[in-house]
Formats: C-alpha cells, structure tokens, sequence
C-alpha cells in the first residue's frame, strides 16, 4: 500500500509534457561549452579556469604586490640576523 502510494506520487512530480522538455517547439539546444564533446568540453573549462586563475594571481603579484613577503623583508632590514 505505501509502495503504490509512493508510486502514484512519483509519477505525478514528473512532467511528461514533451512540449516542454522534449523535441518540439521549445526545445533547449545546447550551446557553447554545453553542445562540445564531454572531454573537449572538459578541457576548455579547465583551460578557461586556470588562465582566469594564473591572470588574477600575476594581477595580484605585480600590482598589489605581495604584502606578506614585504612585511618579513622590513622585518629582517629592521632586526639583522647576527
């Protein structure tokens, strides 16, 4: 009995409307990395990501500099090893 009613609202959650979601009128075409090839797709969004990724980090080295790496070099002309 539960198993049936479980049945009966599951297949009422699902939209069999092929209008919709299916081939016809409103059907969704993928597009730009969506329509490629799973693995060609796979490496254009991982080579987009590590050249967004490697341009923030030069942006952040040579135009914020590195506020860390400056702080220990005051440091050390401050306090000289001995």
């Amino acid at each position: 009995m539960f198993r049936t009613r479980l049945l009966r609202e599951t297949e009422r959650l699902i939209n069999r409307n092929p209008h919709l979601y299916g081939p016809g009128p409103v059907a969704r075409l993928p597009s730009g990395i969506g329509a490629m090839d799973p693995l060609k797709g796979l490496v254009m969004c991982a080579s987009q990501g590590m050249a967004v990724a490697l341009a923030g980090a030069f942006f952040y080295k040579f135009f914020i500099g590195d506020p860390g790496i400056q702080r220990v070099e005051d440091y050390y002309k401050e306090n000289p090893p001995r």
